[in-house]
């Protein structure tokens, strides 16, 4: 084991070497994170952008999931991202994998992506990202894109009455406030309950809160159904199928893979929400 981390350390070292001395900007980039997959999607060709996460395939979870088939997939493993020769790893801001520290260990320059809660904050992580990877051409362009299509749908957007709308996840969890989720609502015309009741970031939402706000609107994901799991039982609970049933509340199934990332699929998002009956 002691050898084989010297081992890598030492060609880690080696790539990292003749990288900084032939490149003053990165040219062969690797993603360790869903969302970063589908940002630099936008931004790079597959001979740059060399490697992203198998994530970035699953159409359940990954809006990309087309494009990422042009992209070599990976599965992680150090040696395996070691053998595409980055000379920049982009990862996520809290996803801190043993992987992400030997590899920072090996001196290879790695940057983390947060995740902005809002169209603003999306904006500026594109234009940071496009500067990172020598794409600030394709950043510029991707984000006057995104306000274009932004400007169409603020013309869209589900006017007054407002519908009172809660998006509850597997364990009991909601969006509140300082999530993209509310965001992608209050621009499709929604007001969110969590939000409303003080909910900060995603958190538990009870299931008796969830009954006594009386939303006009539940929206779950696409694998609210799977009932091989525990932690998606709860949707399944008999006062949610009732306040259904009555039509005390009306059912939104949305994709996961809209909103699982602030960037371009947040967009597709709010479309999708503007566009239902």
């Amino acid at each position: 084991m002691i050898f084989q981390r010297f081992f890598l350390l030492l060609i880690g070292l080696y790539t990292c070497f003749f990288s900084t001395v032939l490149f003053a900007k990165p040219q062969r980039i690797v993603s360790l994170n869903l969302c970063a997959d589908q940002l630099l999607m936008e931004l790079l060709p597959p001979q740059r952008l060399v490697g992203v996460t198998n994530m970035a395939r699953d159409p359940d979870i990954s809006f990309s999931y087309q494009k990422a088939k042009d992209y070599h997939a990976h599965s992680g493993r150090v040696e395996e991202i070691i053998a595409l020769k980055p000379d920049l790893i982009v990862a996520g801001q809290f996803t801190s994998s043993a992987s992400n520290q030997l590899l920072e260990t090996l001196g290879y320059p790695v940057i983390k992506i947060g995740l902005p809660y809002t169209m603003a904050g999306i904006f500026e992580q594109i234009e940071a990202i496009g500067k990172e990877v020598n794409a600030e051409v394709a950043a510029g362009s991707l984000v006057n894109n995104f306000k274009r299509r932004l400007a169409v749908l603020n013309k869209k957007k589900r006017q007054a009455p407002l519908l009172r709308a809660i998006v509850y996840y597997a364990n009991g969890y909601s969006a509140g406030q300082q999530t993209i989720v509310n965001e992608i609502l209050n621009v499709a015309g929604f007001t969110n309950i969590a939000a409303e009741e003080g909910l900060i970031g995603v958190a538990p939402f009870s299931l008796e809160r969830l009954v006594t706000s009386k939303p006009d609107v539940l929206i779950l994901g696409e694998l609210t159904n799977n009932e091989s799991s525990l932690a998606h039982r709860l949707l399944q609970h008999k006062a949610i199928k009732e306040m259904i049933n009555v039509g005390q509340v009306e059912k939104i199934l949305v994709p996961d893979r809209l909103w699982n990332c602030a960037g371009p699929s947040s967009i597709a998002a709010a479309n999708y929400l503007i566009k239902l009956p």
